[in-house]
């Protein structure tokens, strides 16, 4: 890709995609904890609700971040919510967290900081 349609990006582009990335983290805890009710309660509604509410808005948002970043990019950071993903099943679902799933993860950090860096 030439100069003329590389997409530049700034540091608030790039929070926000953050941001969505966080927001995206916690869909998988609402379906596990939509899961953990009966099916078809009203806790079965109530978190598989929010899952869809969180994936509603980190699409809309997605579509505004792929207007003011390049796709790869924005994508290579979405690997962050395998941190995110961990920590809030520790956090909340109390999951364990063992050495290799620290290990992998610190495995998937300087991909990510490739991939950010060489769009510079």
């Amino acid at each position: 890709m030439d100069n003329k349609n590389k997409k530049k990006f700034d540091i608030k582009t790039f929070a926000v995609l953050h941001f969505i990335l966080l927001l995206y983290s916690f869909v998988g805890v609402f379906m596990k904890l939509a899961f953990k009710n009966e099916f078809l309660s009203l806790g079965f509604f109530l978190f598989a609700g929010l899952a869809v509410l969180f994936l509603g808005i980190y699409a809309l948002l997605w579509q505004q971040v792929l207007k003011k970043m390049p796709l790869t990019v924005a994508f290579t950071n979405k690997a962050i919510c395998i941190v995110w993903g961990m920590l809030w099943g520790a956090l909340i679902l109390g999951d364990t967290i063992t050495w290799y799933k620290i290990l992998g993860s610190l495995i998937v950090f300087p991909g990510v900081v490739l991939v950010v860096s060489s769009n510079e």
